[in-house]
């Protein structure tokens, strides 16, 4: 069985757009399994750069499947612009498939969105405010739309008038209002079928099958694993599953389907919005930080809180996300620093403890503890030229930064990312598909 998961192990934004389109280029079908367009992979091809959040990243490889998966939210309108994108770009979408099972955000669910942040107050998550969270409440509710519905204007018709009326009702009791009427909503819908209509289908038999052809399956995650809605940071998480188990779900294939789980680890660490973050740097450095790994967010353009590796984080990664070895990203930003900090352990009510609490008032009070490194050279602007002298080229600290990872973890670096391009790509392991 030829399968392979990459999933991210922080909060997103790891670089897995970057993995992943670097091994679809042996894959014959990769499947996003999760979340909807509150998160982006930001891709350079050449002097090409795409910034994706609900095409899968092997859309830019030619002659792949790509499939968006039942565990996915899909903003067709977001999602036909991508489209338009990647075709003007010269690239075909022959190989795209929509799971039938997928569900459809609308309008009213960013509204309600915007709304449930408001009356947070200053207690908001942080939301992008993209209907994410009110998508999937209507899908654990019953009362969301499917991307099989599109094709059914008689249950459209049915079921539009209970759900938008609903949906109206609560807008008003939050003080907003949705001028939609049944009509304008069905017409919208039948419209999203018309364009998106041909690709959709039953994406589980089409993976499925694939794997049992022995045909080399990638299953491609968004966010990461500390903003899984179970076992990240809540209430400061996104709405879905992001570890891979959520590939069973998401996907429509059984646990044993999935045979390596690659974690894409940034060798430091960031998250957007709100929420804890042990090791954050709320100084200059972290400021440095995010302006030279131009930490911006793909899809709210909001700069990325910045701070030293957490392996306490990594360890949780391996250890709630079945990662079976590392792909360790962003290195470059480290280059010319003199020493680096890695926290291995946290002290909480004089406790040392090496898990993540679940409780914020814990996480609250506890200090990271460090180990300090030491730094590597700059080597400037010629990350593709180092990346070509493999693994003995790197410097010897930058070497031993990644053998300290991978002795806490207990998880080998398969991987290693010293920038943007393809080609600033070390690939240790070679054939991922053996």
């Amino acid at each position: 069985m030829k399968t392979l998961a990459i999933i991210g192990a922080q909060w997103g934004d790891e670089g897995k757009g970057k993995i992943t389109d670097y091994l679809a280029r042996d894959a014959d079908t990769i499947v996003r399994f999760q979340g909807g367009n509150n998160a982006g992979h930001t891709i350079q091809i050449g002097d090409e750069v795409f910034k994706l959040h609900l095409l899968p990243s092997g859309i830019l490889r030619e002659g792949k499947t790509a499939i968006i998966g039942n565990g996915v939210v899909i903003d067709a309108e977001g999602l036909m612009e991508e489209m338009r994108i990647v075709e003007e770009s010269g690239r075909s979408l022959d190989g795209l498939r929509i799971s039938d099972r997928a569900h459809i955000i609308l309008n009213y669910h960013r509204k309600l969105d915007g709304a449930e942040e408001r009356h947070r107050g200053d207690k908001s998550v942080g939301t992008t405010k993209r209907g994410i969270g009110p998508c999937y409440q209507d899908k654990i509710a019953r009362s969301g739309f499917r991307a099989c519905d599109l094709l059914e204007e008689d249950t459209l018709r049915e079921k539009a008038p209970a759900v938008l009326r609903m949906k109206k009702e609560l807008l008003e009791l939050m003080g907003d209002s949705c001028e939609c009427t049944d009509d304008m909503l069905i017409e919208r819908l039948l419209g999203w079928g018309d364009t998106l209509g041909k690709y959709i289908c039953d994406s589980s038999v089409l993976v499925n099958e694939s794997i049992d052809k022995g045909e080399k399956v990638l299953f491609e995650g968004a966010q990461g694993i500390m903003l899984d809605i179970d076992h990240g940071t809540y209430p400061f998480v996104t709405s879905s599953n992001t570890i891979g188990g959520a590939i069973c779900t998401g996907a429509g294939v059984g646990p044993n389907r999935v045979s390596t789980v690659l974690g894409c680890l940034k060798a430091y660490t960031t998250r957007v919005g709100e929420g804890p973050m042990p090791t954050e740097l709320c100084n200059d450095l972290g400021k440095y930080i995010m302006k030279k790994g131009g930490e911006f967010g793909t899809t709210t353009g909001r700069g990325r809180r910045c701070g030293w590796l957490d392996l306490v984080i990594a360890k949780h990664a391996v250890r709630i996300g079945g990662i079976t070895s590392w792909a360790i990203t962003k290195l470059d930003v480290l280059n010319g620093m003199e020493t680096l900090n890695v926290c291995t352990h946290y002290e909480v009510d004089g406790e040392r403890i090496d898990y993540f609490p679940a409780s914020l008032s814990k996480l609250s009070r506890l200090e990271p503890v460090y180990v300090e490194l030491s730094g590597w050279e700059d080597w400037g602007d010629c990350s593709e030229d180092v990346a070509a002298n493999g693994y003995d080229g790197l410097p010897k600290e930058l070497k031993d930064y990644v053998s300290f990872i991978e002795k806490e973890t207990g998880r080998p670096d398969d991987m290693i990312s010293i920038g943007k391009r393809r080609s600033e790509t070390i690939d240790r392991r070679g054939d991922w598909w053996a």
